[in-house]
């Protein structure tokens, strides 16, 4: 983040088609450029698909700027705004068209919403045009000399309600960072929603996941894992549990249920909602349903020592990821009350590195992140099983892409594919080369942590459980799979 009067990069992948985080209930603020009214009392959002669907926004009126009215916080903006990473969700009351903002973080107070007609000035703000600029751009379209306040006015609006990058955000964000690193527990955010709240009913819908992996380890004449089986890595989805809980199930199925020693489960995650940082880390332990799962907090603070800042300035991406939530859950159903423990590390998206044309071994924080867990599983000993929580492609109208057909269905597959053989070799760099040679135009959701689980875990030969494509209502689809390795 920059607000000095330099542009600080490039533009990047901001704004997220469809969205994952439950918003807030509390009344939306509409904030549109020059415009004056009041909110329809109809206005909702168009639900996404799951995990966490969106809630529609609650009745309420809007905050709203006549053209030249000053705000003290226009004396402190940045000279080059830039937008925050948040998911615009498009939606219309039947007479105008809106935009709900969410963030990923739980940074902003309220559930803000933006006229559509927004859109044109904050895809100006990518932190590489002025605000001089910008006002320029503005007043040559609409010929009106008020509009430069306007102008100013608005961009102040969204510094106010923390939607850009600027010291005023990190402010906020540090102060709610610093409130949650201490605590011990990590509430289950996903209980009642993906899977059920009652650890009875849980159990049930759990047992029923492995008894489906059963028939698909079958049906597929795999070989049963003995009791104390302990690979040294596998690779499960953490697409919704309603939708791929079998092959969740499946993956764990490679894990003895009667392990002859206590087992440390390294588990990288997606940070869906870790768009600003490479790698997120915490000590806290994940609370399911079924009981507590504990955090290795000796292996975390090893790997904290090496990462330094890096290691929590992302952590509140815990707090709502699903991606670590899941793999908890059918490890703690599989192991019961035996002794085990996890290291949740997220890692985030490997976009800016394709955009610099970059591999993973020219960024520090990835190369510091994978020799300090090699080192601390050297240091610490132990049994250790490295877990990858992720998915693979995602793909049709709910991601911004045309109406999908076999054909395409066909090409994805075979992209996923080609990745996953590279995976299965244990070929680190060749999963990387066989994303960024398309610049993952499937949106892969699990490029970085995968390459984390195969230089760590130093794997070869490894074996395909299950590959298959979860289609949605609108024709979209997620393809997810598991594997594992000896």
């Amino acid at each position: 983040m920059s607000s000095s009067s330099q542009p600080p990069r490039p533009s990047s992948r901001l704004i997220i088609p469809g969205a994952d985080p439950e918003p807030s209930t509390e009344t939306p603020r509409i904030i549109t450029p020059g415009d004056s009214g009041n909110a329809p009392a109809s206005a909702r959002p168009e639900a996404p698909a799951d995990p966490g669907e969106l809630t529609p926004p609650a009745r309420g009126s809007r905050i709203v700027l006549p053209p030249g009215v000053g705000r003290e916080a226009a004396r402190d903006l940045p000279e080059y705004p830039r937008l925050r990473p948040l998911v615009l969700v498009p939606f219309s009351d039947g007479q105008r068209e809106y935009l709900l903002v969410n963030d990923p973080l739980g940074v902003i107070p309220g559930q803000p919403v933006l006229g559509l007609e927004s859109v044109a000035m904050l895809q100006l703000l990518d932190g590489t045009t002025s605000l001089t600029d910008l006002t320029a751009a503005v007043m040559r379209e609409s010929k009106d000399l008020r509009v430069a306040n306007v102008v100013r006015d608005f961009v102040a609006q969204l510094d106010e309600l923390l939607m850009l990058e600027t010291p005023r955000f990190e402010t906020a964000y540090g102060a709610l960072r610093d409130a949650y690193h201490p605590l011990e527990i990590r509430p289950a955010a996903l209980e009642g929603r993906s899977y059920p709240a009652e650890p009875e009913a849980l159990q049930a819908f759990l047992d029923a996941h492995v008894a489906g992996a059963e028939k698909m380890r079958a049906d597929a004449n795999q070989p049963i894992a003995s009791p104390t089986a302990r690979p040294r890595a596998v690779l499960a989805p953490h697409l919704d549990p309603r939708r791929a809980g079998t092959t969740i199930a499946r993956a764990y199925l490679e894990v003895g249920d009667r392990p002859t020693e206590p087992l440390r489960f390294v588990v990288f995650g997606t940070g869906h909602s870790l768009l600003g940082d490479l790698v997120a880390l915490t000590r806290k332990h994940f609370e399911t349903p079924l009981g507590k799962v504990t955090c290795d907090t000796a292996f975390v603070d090893k790997i904290a020592d090496r990462l330094g800042e890096a290691a929590y300035h992302g952590e509140l991406a815990h707090r709502e990821e699903h991606s670590i939530e899941f793999q908890a859950l059918y490890l703690k159903h599989r192991l019961g009350d035996l002794p085990f423990t996890i290291v949740p590390i997220l890692c985030g998206g490997f976009h800016q590195l394709l955009d610099e044309q970059r591999t993973p071994r020219e960024d520090l924080t990835i190369e510091t992140l994978i020799d300090a867990v090699r080192e601390t599983v050297k240091a610490l000993g132990g049994a250790t099983v490295y877990v990858a929580g992720v998915d693979f492609s995602h793909v049709g109208a709910r991601f911004g892409d045309p109406r999908i057909d076999e054909r395409v269905k066909q090409e994805v597959e075979a992209k996923d594919r080609d990745a996953i053989e590279a995976a299965r070799r244990g070929d680190a760099e060749a999963w990387f080369q066989s994303i960024a040679a398309h610049d993952d135009s499937t949106r892969i959701c699990g490029f970085a942590p995968t390459y984390a689980l195969l230089r760590c875990a130093d794997v070869r030969d490894g074996r395909l459980l299950h590959y298959e494509q979860s289609d949605e209502a609108d024709g979209s689809t997620v393809s997810v799979a598991a594997m594992a390795w000896e």
